[in-house]
């Protein structure tokens, strides 16, 4: 029975795949970079040039939320960061629904010492003055964050920082909350049932116009220095094999196969349909594998393998998701040097990438920087222990079944260049070393070859276990003296500084002093 012209079009679709694609899986195990030949985001001519390179004063940010300026004083806090942590650049939360970079100290967690000794509640959205002008083409309005009344973290600081000699970036993230954000259903992320998820679809055009939207409110009100954005999530094909530091039960929720999505990638050549088909096997692979115990037959590496080169789209959407992500990271770029060609944009990266090497092989430095002044990468040593302990036992349950969870480990290590970490039952309590921060730095770097700046996020109190590693000052010294003795230019101190101990702060602060630079 001869082929129709669809299919015999399909098979070679598949094949092309199959062909130019398939190696990817293996070479992320393997540690070794993929980087696609076509080009996502190319900068405008002349940009390069206007980009900061390292001088002789290191860029010292601090990512902070509004509630601390509120609590404390904004004169008061520009002083303390100012005299403990060495800083000269604020990253202030202008946008987030979320409380890793708004509100006070997490409920549970030992509360610092400093500021209003109580926990909060918070509703989010913007911190920042909304003017209404800008959302015309939004479907999403009257995002104003109301629990700190009308307090502008733009407004009400930058003037202050510069009277200080302190530059300011606009930090804000894709944390949102669909309950208080009317028309959310109009630009979120839609999974394999057609059921909306809490994050926004990449590819709808709506989504774009509500970021587009935010940030030229920002830049066109407000003398800002630069900026940093917030991504962190990763494509389904991760997500679904339980490749993260979350809780994983194999019950994950495949995004995003909305009607932009879909409609998108068949233009661009990928099958739907297949796709569809073989996260659904995907799916029924990683529940059945969660209930594997045995290690005879072919194992599951082995039939993970057979699965993606039956379903070569698999790859394909993965890839596709990524380059949805980087155009996203494109348009923002170009949006703020529109306004201000001097202004500085940057990503942050999430945690994963310093754990998973298949995480590590799609966000590819040198192909980020054709968009940014610069880049975070987060080598967070010290909620790494824990997070890395999580992350290794739930790739083990699925990709690596057929290994004990510390040849996993071992594996991993080998893989990233951490070859003296500790094992695995020490990892939580002990988190990971100042090493690990001077690797990830020395990485970024090589990988950008100096076409964007690489600022490392410093690990200050972000919130593990209180039976897990807590912060030292002692180990944010000694993380800031690596990043910097690695070549970085500078460093970020994170999450937020209403979480962090000032005696904590202080380590960063004397790292520069020792460093010479204070």
């Amino acid at each position: 029975m001869e082929k129709s012209a669809n299919q015999i079009k399909d098979d070679s679709s598949r094949r092309d795949f199959l062909k130019g694609m398939t190696t990817f899986p293996l070479l992320a195990v393997l540690g070794v970079k993929v980087q696609p030949t076509d080009p996502l985001v190319v900068s405008a001519p002349g940009q390069a040039a206007s980009r900061s390179a390292a001088g002789t004063k290191k860029f010292v940010a601090i990512q902070i939320g509004g509630r601390s300026f509120v609590d404390e004083g904004v004169e008061k806090v520009l002083d303390v960061l100012s005299e403990k942590g060495g800083v000269n650049v604020l990253m202030p939360t202008v946008f987030t629904y979320g409380r890793g970079l708004a509100g006070r100290q997490i409920p549970g967690q030992p509360l610092p010492d400093h500021g209003v000794r109580e926990y909060d509640e918070i509703h989010g959205g913007s911190y920042t003055a909304v003017h209404p002008g800008f959302y015309a083409k939004s479907v999403i309005q009257n995002v104003r964050a109301p629990e700190l009344a009308d307090f502008d973290i733009l407004a009400d600081v930058i003037p202050k920082a510069k009277a200080r000699g302190m530059q300011s970036y606009c930090l804000f993230e894709e944390a949102y909350n669909p309950r208080l954000m009317p028309g959310f259903e109009k630009i979120a992320e839609v999974d394999l049932e057609g059921k909306i998820g809490s994050s926004t679809c990449l590819n709808n055009p709506h989504a774009r116009d509500f970021l587009l939207a935010l940030v030229e409110d920002w830049f066109k009100h407000n003398d800002l220095d630069g900026m940093m954005w917030e991504s962190e999530r990763q494509g389904p094909l991760n997500n679904t094999l339980g490749a993260h530091f979350g809780r994983f039960t194999g019950e994950a929720r495949i995004y995003c196969f909305c009607q932009y999505c879909v409609s998108k990638a068949a233009r661009q050549g990928i099958n739907v349909e297949r796709a569809r088909a073989g996260y659904i096997a995907l799916d029924k692979w990683v529940k059945e594998t969660l209930k594997f115990e045995s290690r005879s037959g072919n194992g599951a590496f082995v039939s993970l393998w057979r699965l993606l080169m039956e379903y070569p789209e698999l790859i394909a959407w993965e890839k596709y998701w990524v380059q949805s992500q980087e155009e996203v990271y494109g348009l923002l770029f170009q949006t703020v040097k529109a306004i201000n060609p001097k202004a500085q944009v940057g990503w942050h990266i999430m945690h994963l990438v310093t754990m998973s090497p298949f995480y590590q092989a799609e966000q590819d430095y040198a192909r980020m920087a054709k968009s940014a002044d610069f880049i975070k990468p987060c080598p967070y040593n010290n909620c790494a222990g824990p997070r890395f302990a999580r992350y290794i036992r739930n790739v083990q349950s699925t990709v690596f079944r057929d290994f004990t969870p510390d040849e996993v480990l071992e594996l991993h290590y080998r893989l990233l260049g951490y070859e003296h970490e500790v094992s695995l039952d020490r990892l939580p309590t002990t988190g990971m070393s100042s090493a690990y921060v001077a690797r990830e730095t020395q990485r970024a770097l090589n990988d950008t070859n100096g076409a964007a700046a690489i600022y490392p996020g410093i690990d200050i109190d972000i919130p593990t276990a209180l039976n897990e590693k807590r912060t030292q000052p002692s180990d944010v010294k000694a993380a800031v003296l690596a990043a910097l003795q690695a070549g970085a230019p500078g460093v970020v101190l994170s999450r937020k500084f209403a979480e962090m101990k000032l005696t904590n702060l202080a380590g960063a602060g004397e790292a520069l002093r020792e460093f010479g630079f204070g």
